[in-house]
């Protein structure tokens, strides 16, 4: 008797399990130690069937990069569905990458990888065209409410930059302030008495005050609006933070 095809609901629990496995390594062990013999060590199922799933080692890291922003545009869109002004909604949106990255900390660390072309190089077409359309879905959530600034009067788009500038930017600065303040590195004097969700709460709004997107953060209370948005869209990821022994704190 063959076994029972599972439907596309099941395959997709099934793929995730296997990512969450690798996930799950990738907390003890280096991402270049990463075997597909070792995922398949931690996963209830065969050999056949992990790669059946996924190719090989980077198809997968693929995966785990394509799971990071499907993750991320789920908090994303709760800050974006946030009643208010576009900043507020920017800014939300901001914070909700910083959430991701504390509740995920190693998908947070492993998902770039999937940029790598060495790993590019060996994933699946279809899997490089879901990342696309990932990848397009993510911008556009950022895209809509600098366009919804601009239609407001609240942003003028600076002449020497695109909306795709004026997001890697916004992102680029977010990204690097979490890996410089996060709690696995090395304690340097840079750092000394900087802590992570202050600062990543200053050089947002100092970046967004450059761009003259208003209101300024000196004509409005944005650590109350943050602190609205936590509790009304994520009071679920506020808890898990909390129970892992932080408080988020700005």
């Amino acid at each position: 008797m063959s076994p029972r095809a599972l439907n596309q609901d099941s395959l997709q629990r099934r793929e995730l399990e296997i990512l969450e496995a690798a996930l799950a390594l990738l907390e003890i062990i280096d991402v270049s130690q990463l075997t597909m013999d070792k995922v398949v060590a931690q996963v209830p199922y065969s050999k056949g069937t992990v790669y059946s799933h996924f190719s090989c080692k980077e198809d997968l890291l693929s995966g785990i990069s394509n799971h990071a922003m499907r993750t991320m545009i789920n908090l994303f869109s709760k800050a974006a569905d946030h009643v208010g002004s576009s900043r507020e909604r920017y800014l939300g949106m901001s914070f909700a990458f910083l959430i991701y990255a504390l509740l995920k900390p190693t998908l947070f660390r492993t998902a770039l990888c999937g940029k790598s072309p060495s790993v590019q190089g060996k994933t699946s077409p279809e899997r490089l065209q879901e990342h696309e359309a990932l990848e397009q879905l993510v911008m556009s959530l950022f895209f809509k409410l600098i366009d919804e600034g601009i239609a407001e009067g609240s942003l003028v788009l600076p002449a020497q930059m695109s909306k795709q500038q004026v997001s890697f930017t916004g992102w680029a600065a977010g990204y690097g302030t979490i890996m410089l303040l996060s709690d696995d590195i090395d304690r340097c004097a840079g750092r000394h008495g900087l802590y992570l969700e202050r600062e990543y709460f200053h050089s947002t709004n100092i970046f967004l005050d450059g761009l003259n997107w208003l209101p300024l953060s000196s004509q409005c209370d944005y650590r109350a609006v943050i602190n609205k948005m936590l509790a009304e869209r994520f009071s679920e990821e506020k808890a898990m933070i909390a129970a892992r022994g932080r408080q988020l704190v700005f």
